[in-house]
């Protein structure tokens, strides 16, 4: 046998199929004739699944007919988790470094300056008065900056009535965020992943050395608005590009990555800012680091998502060639041409239904009772997460060190929430509700604790406690959202929670100078809606082993009720164990019809994975991985949805499919 590999279709579950003689193979690649994988069924003592192997066929059977269909088909024999994965997800992790670099750069660019009293008679004694900022008692002739090149505020004078502008800058830049997560969304989508890499990464880059180099306050707030821009729309189709070349195993590596990669920028950033003391070296740094992002982008291939759902047949077969080529896989064969015209009427009818999509979930019941918590809970974790990570200068202890403890916390926290996503004790609910309602705890009892002398060694673990908390909830809280969501709406439910999550963004910034007075005050402002979000997501269900929904009629008008994260683990295996004999169909608590609890079942391919499903009732319980923390991301699609295992060739009833 050769390697072991699974359908993306399926998201790693395994379709039965009846043993391969010699000479006949189901899902054969290559010519009549020749040596090539194969596909070929395990025997009854082996878990059930697809394995590729060389033999002899000579009745090959002929590729999916449609070209999306035939992407991840292809994927699958050229391979979706070999070396060409490992180096995409390495390169395309870079970016990522880049935009925790751009975003945290705003707390080193605004420290406040020192000031000095300028004497008419040149007295020694008043040249080395300080004077603090919210004195302005003084005429602007007569003080003066320690060090003019020390930070923004200190070069543009925002000080006393230009104070204002200083948080103004963090603002915009996550408006630009927004604005490049719409902009550079859509030109993924028309244009493809690498012009709009290309183009996000120029916008990036173009912001920063225009920041470096600004003149003015103006000048420098619209190249802060512009990189904003360009690290919203960077970020996103990097993690959509590199989603799209990878299988269900690697999804888990991949999101986890994606964040830590975004969390090394931030942690490498006081390192830099010490070296780097002037706010343009540090900014023209920055720029030249951000340079080998910008370089590597004709060295990589296009999705072969994007590819197929635009019906580029010839470039698709040349991709998987390359893919098949570093994986040392045998290549597949190339596509049929029928799959063009199906592939463009998708494309047409997904852009007609967005008007609609949005209707549904302002006004159908069955959606607003998710819709509104979510984006509420979005905006609190933006707002939280971003506002801790600013709001490090104001909580008395050093900026840098304060700087790096804050990053630190965030690597165990996507390490944990990577595990407990699998796990049915806590799952994609109890992960996110879990910690929201710590992190919130957290950010209101600091404020209670916190002093405007600063807080003790007590309150600070209290706090960076508090950071790991939302770090966590905030990785799984994108794909849980997805996950609610029925197909019909899920791309348009998932943009708009992440609109609201920019939101919050630009409110951070403005709520952490409010340290500068109150130190207690931020905190109360970052802990309250995170308490009140985790309290109304506690009502929704869970996802964990439940199949995707369809449509908005799979949604039930009131969700079933559950215990915490999940329940019935017990029965499940109960249940895996007896169905193949009996072949019994799943149990009311599999289906979600319990009264007290459903049963997810674990993700075959996450850090928890157990064997796979030995019976195909058991094979349609299984959803896609997370997707970042980052931008508009695409909506996870069903993993146990094959043509085999689809809804409508399911004994199970529409109705009782939903989480």
């Amino acid at each position: 046998m050769g390697d072991h590999v699974s359908d993306d279709r399926t998201g790693g579950m395994h379709d039965e199929c009846p043993t391969a003689s010699p000479t006949t193979s189901h899902g054969a690649v290559g010519l009549p004739g020749t040596r090539r994988p194969s596909f070929v069924s395990t025997t009854d003592s082996t878990p059930q699944g697809f394995y590729i192997g060389e033999t002899e066929l000579s009745d090959a059977r002929m590729p999916p007919a449609g070209l999306n269909d035939y992407g991840e088909w292809a994927l699958e024999l050229a391979g979706a988790s070999g070396p060409f994965q490992h180096r995409y997800t390495a390169l395309l992790s870079f970016p990522w470094i880049i935009c925790g670099f751009q975003t945290m750069v705003h707390v080193f660019t605004v420290l406040p300056p020192h000031r000095r009293r300028v004497c008419s008679n040149h007295l020694d004694h008043c040249m080395v008065e300080d004077l603090p900022l919210d004195d302005c008692s003084l005429l602007q002739r007569d003080y003066e900056f320690v060090d003019p090149g020390h930070s923004v505020v200190s070069e543009y004078g925002l000080i006393c009535e230009g104070a204002m502008y200083g948080p103004l800058l963090g603002t915009l830049f996550f408006l630009g965020f927004a604005l490049g997560v719409y902009f550079f969304g859509g030109l993924a989508d028309t244009r493809g992943r690498r012009r709009a890499y290309l183009w996000s990464v120029l916008t990036l880059q173009a912001g920063g050395l225009a920041a470096a180099f600004a003149p003015t306050y103006p000048v420098y707030a619209a190249a802060r608005l512009v990189t904003g821009a360009g690290v919203g729309g960077t970020g996103m189709v990097a993690f959509i590009w590199n989603a799209e070349f990878v299988g269900a195993s690697l999804r888990p590596i991949l999101v986890a990555t994606t964040n830590c990669s975004f969390v090394s920028g931030s942690l490498l950033l006081p390192a830099l800012s010490l070296l780097l003391t002037q706010w343009r070296h540090l900014s023209f740094v920055l720029f030249l680091i951000g340079l080998p992002a910008l370089l590597m982008q004709p060295f990589l291939l296009e999705s072969p998502k994007w590819i197929a759902s635009n019906g580029k047949a010839d470039l698709l077969f040349d991709v998987m060639q390359e893919v098949a080529r570093i994986n040392g896989r045998t290549p597949p064969p190339p596509p049929a041409q029928s799959g063009e015209a199906a592939s463009g009427e998708a494309a047409k009818a997904s852009s007609s239904d967005s008007v609609g999509a949005l209707r549904q979930l302002l006004t159908d019941a069955r959606l607003m009772g998710r819709f509104y918590p979510l984006c509420l809970a979005w905006f609190a974790l933006s707002m939280g997460y971003y506002g801790l990570s600013m709001n490090v200068g104001n909580i008395g202890l050093n900026l840098y060190v304060s700087s790096m403890v804050s990053a630190a916390v965030e690597l165990p926290a996507y390490g944990i929430a990577v595990y407990t996503i699998g796990v049915p004790r806590a799952g994609r609910r109890g992960t996110t509700v879990g910690g929201l309602a710590l992190g919130g705890g957290a950010c209101l009892l600091t404020g209670v604790s916190m002093g405007n002398d600063g807080p003790g060694p007590a309150v600070l673990t209290v706090l960076f406690f508090g950071k790991f908390a939302l770090s966590m909830a905030f990785a799984v809280v994108y794909m849980w959202a997805a996950e609610l969501f029925p197909t019909s709406v899920r791309s348009r439910s998932v943009a708009m929670q992440s609109m609201c999550a920019r939101v919050g963004g630009m409110l951070a910034p403005i709520i952490a100078d409010l340290g500068q007075t109150s130190k207690a005050l931020p905190m109360f402002a970052f802990g309250l809606p995170c308490v009140v979000s985790a309290v109304l997501l506690s009502s929704l269900p869970e996802t964990l082993g439940r199949p995707m929904l369809n449509t908005i009629e799979d949604v039930p008008a009131q969700p079933v009720r559950q215990t915490f994260g999940g329940g019935c683990w017990k029965a499940y295996n109960q249940l895996e164990e007896e169905m193949p004999e009996s072949g019994n169909q799943p149990s009311p608590c599999m289906m979600g019809n319990s009264p007290k609890r459903q049963t997810p079942t674990r993700e075959w391919g996450s850090p928890t994975r157990g064997s796979p499903p030995s019976s195909p009732q058991l094979q349609a319980y299984n959803v896609v991985e997370a997707v970042p923390q980052f931008g508009k991301q695409p909506g996870p699609t069903m993993l146990g949805n094959s043509p085999k295992n689809s809804p409508k060739n399911s004994p199970r009833k529409t109705g009782d499919s939903s989480p």
